[in-house]
């Protein structure tokens, strides 16, 4: 009897499975001419509806479409009329290369200092299926700011507070500001903005700070056309799938223009007043010294601990050993966690927190930092300056 009913209130409870039926994929771009890039380049791929199994190798900046798990439309003719009547055809990314990489990257070798401004670009691409998408935008006016303004700030108490003149042609102005975590980013009306140091990010759902101590972050303000404003404004709603503004005919995206206004590198800094904070430089003998990729850590506490028991969130820069025929940055971020005297910090590539090179794991014994590096042995020792 007890089986019975067991095997009653099962079935009773067993949901109903409804099939949800594929959507054809669309054909997606993304174009925005620049007028500070030394190229012009339009993303060309599929939507995915779940009819391809894709595999996404880990992501990479010259190869965005395939390495973001995207479906690149490969073969396309992609081609741009220009204000004097003439036409430009694209080359895509994946017959310049060596590596074969740039599927879905079609390029344009205009550079920005040739665009002209408050004149209509026109681009049309035609697909292999004979499919057409069209769009145009007119770049605005405005001087680019090509090479960046250095400036420090200190995050503990100043405001950066930048300002730009007013821009014909521009539809809104475009604030962005790089972080480890990803952007900040915003739109606005004004002609100046005032960005706190304890800033926080909004757009992620930890509400991290936006300037991290120890790094140099890139901000950048844009004058935008319509279509670059009105898609990166509007959203797609998770239920009805509506809400995204598209002026591309036959199919997704945009196709844009920007004038970077301004260009500001800001070294972030913060009072170093707690035993493990400050400037460790290594200490050793010649033969430790050989064997070392590293020379130095500049430490902040990024964010104290919320609770006892917790550990305190860090920041800062590394310095590595200059090696001969070495990509490495001159000067690298990482970020890390300190806890009872332990120490651990993500050594990251350049400044962005989605790549790590390397870990530190320490002890601090007085003004000292002893510990081993995971893929590159140890101990060693820092010692606070």
């Amino acid at each position: 009897m007890v089986l019975v009913s067991l095997a009653a209130l099962c079935a009773a409870c067993e949901i109903d499975r409804t099939a949800i039926p594929r959507t054809d994929p669309q054909l997606a771009l993304h174009g925005v001419l620049s007028a500070t890039a030394p190229s012009q380049v339009v993303l060309l791929e599929r939507t995915r509806t779940g009819r391809v199994q894709v595999f996404a190798p880990p992501f990479d900046l010259g190869d965005p479409v395939v390495s973001d798990e995207g479906i690149a439309e490969s073969g396309a003719q992609v081609m741009l009329l220009l204000p004097d009547g003439t036409t430009s055809l694209a080359r895509e990314d994946n017959l310049t290369r060596v590596d074969g990489k740039g599927q879905g990257i079609y390029r344009f070798s205009i550079p920005g200092s040739q665009l002209q401004r408050s004149a209509t670009y026109r681009l049309t691409v035609r697909t292999v299926k004979g499919e057409v998408l069209s769009a145009e935008t007119s770049v605005p006016e405005g001087s680019p700011a090509t090479a960046a303004a250095l400036g420090t700030m200190d995050r503990s108490r100043d405001t950066l507070v930048l300002s730009w003149p007013a821009t014909p042609g521009a539809r809104s102005y475009f604030v962005r500001i790089e972080t480890p975590l990803g952007p900040r980013s915003f739109f606005t009306e004004s002609t100046e903005v005032r960005l706190p140091g304890l800033l926080r990010n909004t757009e992620r759902e930890e509400l991290p700070h936006v300037f991290f101590p120890g790094f140099a972050q890139a901000v950048t303000v844009s004058a935008v056309d319509s279509n670059f404003y009105d898609w990166y404004r509007t959203h797609n709603d998770e239920l009805s799938g509506e809400g995204l503004i598209n002026r591309v005919s036959g199919g997704l995206g945009v196709f844009g223009s920007l004038v970077r206004l301004r260009f500001d590198s800001i070294t972030i800094a913060a009072p170093q007043t707690r035993p493990f904070e400050g400037n460790f430089q290594f200490y050793g003998t010649q033969a430790e010294a050989l064997g070392t990729r590293y020379l130095s850590f500049d430490i902040y506490v990024e964010s104290p601990a919320a609770r006892s028991g917790q550990s305190d969130a860090l920041s800062g820069r590394y310095v590595p050993r200059p090696r001969l025929g070495s990509t490495d940055c001159p000067v690298c971020g990482f970020l890390g966690t300190t806890r009872d005297g332990r120490v651990e910090l993500a050594l990251l590539k350049d400044w962005s927190g989605a790549d790590t090179v390397e870990v530190f794991d320490g002890q601090l014994f007085g003004d000292t930092l002893v510990g081993v590096f995971r893929f590159g042995g140890g101990p060693f020792r820092f010692v606070r300056q």
